[in-house]
Order: C-alpha cells, then structure tokens, then sequence
C-alpha cells in the first residue's frame, strides 16, 4: 500500500495543540508589526487508521488553525487549535460549540478573516462560518442573524471603497449562488441569486467596483463520489468552460466562453468602460485522481480580456513560471494591483506538491524576483502586510518547513525585496503542516473582537 504524500513530509499532519510564549527570534520584528499571523488548512486530529489511511483524502480532514501574535518588537504567544467541528468535539470529549451548520459536515479549514468584530474560519462546502476568539478558541457557528441561507465562500474581500466583506457564497447541493454583502456590523445588507447552471468549484472570486468575476471550469460537484467518501469534485470532458461576469449594481449575469482550464485562484481585475482584464493562475487540467487533487502540474499567469460591449472575451498565457496563492495588497482589492507574491517551484517541485520559493511579481513590467529556499525547505502562502503609501511598501509574511529539522519558522521579509535578509525569524515550537491559506488581523480589529466577544458572547443575541 502506498502511502499518501498528504500524510508525508510538509503535508504530515500533528496531533498537539500548543501554547507557548515569547517566542526565539532571529532579527528584529519591526515595531509596526502589531496583530495575529494565522495560517488554517486540514489537517486530522487523530492519526488515520484503516481505510480512512488508504484513501486519505486531505480536503476533507479536520479544520487546523496556528498563530503568531506579534506584538512590541517581539513574538508574543504561539498558539495551534482545531476548529471544534462536531467530530473534533466527539474525539476531544468536548460539547458542541452553538450555531447552524447548514451542511451536512462541518468541518472548516480554508481561510480566516476579519470582519468588524468578528473573526471568521471559513470554508466553501456549504458550512456556515465558526467564529473564533483573538487567541484561536472556537466560540460558535453563524449565519450573520440569519443572513447566510446556505453556506460561504472561502474568499471574501473586503472593498476598500465601501467597507463590506463582498462574496459569491454557495454550496454544492445547490445549482445556484449568492452575492452576498456584509457590513461592518456582520449584517448582510444584500443578497442576489446567482445561477451557475451546475455545479462549479468557485474557489475564488476577483472583484473590480462594479463586477465579479468567476470560472465555470470542468471541475464540478459528483455527490456520487462525495458518498463514496473521497473529494467530490471530478474533471467534466464534456463541459464547456465559461467565465462569468456578474454586475454588482444589478445582478445581471453574462457568460463567456473559454478553452478548457482550471482556475484555483485569481490575481487582480480591473475595468475600464465596457473592457474588463482579469489575471489569475491557470491550470491545463486538474482533479483527475480521486485523493490527489493537486497531481498533474502547476498553474501559470494567465489573462482575460472581456470587451462587454462587443460580447467578446480573449485569452493568452502571460508567464510560464508556475506559481500560486497569489496575494496582492488590500486596497487594490477592486482596482486591480501591480504586484502580487505568490508560491513558486521547479515543474518537478510542484508536481510533488513542494515549492521552494516566494516571488514577487511586477505585472507592469514582467520582472520576477524569486526567494529561492532550496530543496530543504517549504513555503507557505505569503501574504503581504501594508507599512507605507507606496504599493509594495510593507512585509511578506509566510510558514517555511524546514525538512532537514522538522521544524517550522515564521518569516518576516521586506516586501520590496523579499530576496534580501530575512527582516526576523520566528522560531515555532512545533511543526505547521502545509495546509491552505495565511491571514493577517490587525491588533486594533483583535481588540474589537475581544470586546464584542466579552460584551456580547452570542451573536445570536446581537
């Protein structure tokens, strides 16, 4: 028997939860750096035995949530939690946290976000969000006050021009969406029906300010496979490849269609009169083996160019460096950005599921600068931390596993030139698996949501 390389390496999972203070530094945490760190992804809370280890199916294991607080030139606390789901519960002997779940599972395990005073783990199966403390501790499940009717996306964002958390929300019982706003308050203050036709993996969605844009890929929903146990997504050979183009003032959708691929996550959109260009990282093909997901290669920078007035959209590759999690900064969210940082590896890296390095790249001008790790070491999703008024003025902030030692390191790098020395070095007390997506929340929004959370426990009761 063969074993997943999901239960190997980077991806091994552990089963300790952890709480350790004033973390080892190498070099200074630069003062401005005031807020949690966050990195989720699936990862089991007991070790896999039996079938459950030979068809391990890593999208579908226990959510895991680790932290950094940093905070005073220094790395105050670490601490590592699972999402207390109803099965993490039952195998902790712990009660249920309170709240609908909406879904058959709920287990959530792909993104963190903050939102007002709230902190949100999210997932995109149909499960409603599990709200957390500033120290990780899972508080409950919610609907916004019942504003959420069937689900989340894992990849809100927030629009710098209005302050709300902005989504596609679905789930894959359904052959329709939502787009869905949220304001500062956690009050969904609008919902539109958004018809899919099917049954899409809409991972990610790229907003300028008047549209949303997503694929309809040949990755669809199979609840025949999802029986069976295994991820329930398969490639479709007979689908036609569509990108949907959503208008945000009146929900008027408009499909275009486009060559076979695959779309996991999208870079940056922007408009201008009736042209729309979207980037994002393409795939030739994936989710053709049951438990492997990521096998068949890397994606690359690709472009869209929608002329809505004429009806037409074209296509072309713009780089051929495989990278992902692209990450750009936060108020070029729906005016599009000139940088963004991103994951990156040889074609033999990748196709083991192992990058060794973080760029950062200029869609102006096409040049790349790569932080190359080596084959000892593995990066996590680098995300970008804002300092000054200039675009890429601020620090990347990422996981990297270091093979040789088991160990794990929180990186702080300049993100002018993330190949220059290393700003500070947070040593980990314990290994972080490979898992989805690093978030960043602001020591003020940490400090509102510990108000709300002493004030006003239950949102229910809000």
């Amino acid at each position: 028997m063969s074993t997943s390389p999901y239960l190997l390496d980077a991806y091994a999972p552990i089963y300790t939860e952890h709480t350790e203070f004033e973390l080892p530094v190498t070099g200074s945490v630069p003062a401005e750096l005031d807020g949690l760190f966050t990195y989720i992804g699936p990862n089991p809370v007991v070790p896999p035995v039996g079938y459950r280890e030979r068809h391990y199916a890593w999208f579908r294991q226990d959510g895991h949530v680790a932290g950094v607080r940093l905070r005073g030139g220094g790395a105050e606390w670490f601490r590592n939690r699972w999402i207390r789901s109803r099965r993490v519960c039952r195998e902790m002997a712990e009660p249920r946290p309170p709240g609908p779940r909406h879904f058959l599972s709920d287990v959530v395990h792909t993104n963190v976000v903050c939102h007002g005073d709230l902190l949100l783990a999210l997932v995109e199966t149909g499960c409603l969000p599990a709200r957390l403390t500033p120290t990780l501790e899972t508080v409950e499940y919610t609907d916004l006050r019942h504003g959420l009717r069937h689900g989340v996306s894992a990849h809100p964002k927030i629009d710098p021009r209005t302050g709300r958390l902005v989504m596609i929300a679905h789930t894959p019982l359904l052959t329709w969406g939502e787009y869905v706003e949220v304001d500062g308050n956690g009050v969904v203050q609008r919902r539109d029906r958004v018809d899919f036709g099917g049954r899409p993996l809409v991972h990610d969605v790229a907003f300028t300010e008047n549209h949303a844009l997503f694929f309809d890929s040949p990755v669809r929903f199979r609840p025949s496979v999802a029986i069976r146990g295994q991820l329930p997504y398969r490639w479709d050979h007979e689908h036609q490849p569509r990108l949907g183009v959503l208008s945000r003032r009146n929900a008027t959708l408009r499909w275009f269609p486009i060559d076979p691929g695959f779309v996991l996550h999208t870079v940056t959109a922007t408009e201008r009169e009736e042209r729309i260009t979207l980037r994002a990282i393409r795939y030739e093909r994936m989710f053709d083996h049951s438990d492997d997901p990521l096998a068949g290669g890397g994606g690359c920078l690709w472009e869209w160019e929608i002329d809505l007035a004429a009806g037409r959209i074209s296509e072309r590759q713009l780089d051929d460096r495989m990278n992902e999690l692209p990450r750009s900064h936060p108020r070029t969210t729906t005016t599009g950005c000139r940088y963004y940082y991103a994951v990156t590896g040889s074609p033999e890296d990748i196709a083991d599921r192992q990058p060794t390095g973080v760029m950062k790249h200029d869609l102006t001008t096409g040049r790349t600068l790569v932080r190359d790790y080596g084959s000892g070491a593995v990066p996590t999703e680098a995300l970008f931390v804002p300092r000054g008024d200039a675009e890429d003025d601020g620090w990347l902030l990422h996981l990297i596993y270091d093979t040789d030692h088991d160990t794990s390191r929180l990186m702080v790098l300049d993100a002018t030139d993330p190949t220059g020395d290393a700003v500070a070095t947070v040593t980990l007390p314990c290994r972080i698996p490979s898992g989805f997506h690093s978030s960043w929340i602001d020591g003020r929004d940490l400090d509102t949501v510990d108000t709300a959370l002493r004030t006003r426990p239950n949102s229910r009761e809000r």
